[in-house]
């Protein structure tokens, strides 16, 4: 149950609402949340590098009832929300939520809202230049098990790999984008 994980970890602690002082309500434990700020913005020194404009190319494979074909165009990320996000910024310069580290959970959150919908968590965070993703994702209309492995080759290029879980539990290939920085 949650609210019983949460005051076993030590996460809330019982303490005085903010409304009515002289009721005790569940309240988040100041001292477990006392190196979260520090641990979240470590972690997200780690994406940092991804902050900029890019070059990408998206190749796709060809299907039963559809042609390959390669994509192309530009990207852009910022660091945002005072920091705690990687932004995907719009052509028309607004910030987009993306990637963020949650310290509570010690997990990465990749969040897609727009058109493609899905919450995909990483709890194994970067092994060397690799980070990967799963979770349940709904791809314009299609639901599906989501895997997203993304790997940093460099410091002005990277890749991903996007796949879906099969009927027989096996990760079947999407697609690939390839990443390079552009240069001014």
């Amino acid at each position: 149950m949650l609210m019983e994980e949460l005051f076993s970890r030590g996460i809330m602690t019982m303490g005085p609402s903010r409304i009515d002082p002289a009721r005790q309500v569940g309240v988040l434990n100041p001292e477990f949340l006392t190196g979260l700020p520090a641990l979240r913005a470590a972690e997200m020194e780690k994406f940092r590098w991804i902050a900029g404009e890019w070059s990408h190319e998206n190749a796709v494979p060809a299907t039963r009832v559809s042609p390959a074909y390669t994509d192309v165009g530009t990207s852009r990320f910022s660091l945002c929300e005072n920091g705690s996000w990687i932004c995907a910024v719009r052509p028309d310069g607004r910030e987009v939520p993306h990637i963020t580290f949650d310290p509570f959970s010690r997990q990465w959150i990749y969040l897609l809202a727009n058109g493609a919908y899905g919450i995909l968590r990483s709890s194994e965070g970067w092994t060397g230049d690799r980070i990967v993703f799963t979770g349940l994702m709904t791809m314009i209309g299609v639901n599906c098990e989501w895997r997203l492995t993304l790997h940093r080759k460099c410091p002005d290029e990277f890749s991903f790999i996007n796949e879906e879980r099969g009927p027989d539990g096996a990760w079947l290939y999407i697609d690939q984008w390839h990443l390079q920085r552009k240069t001014t």
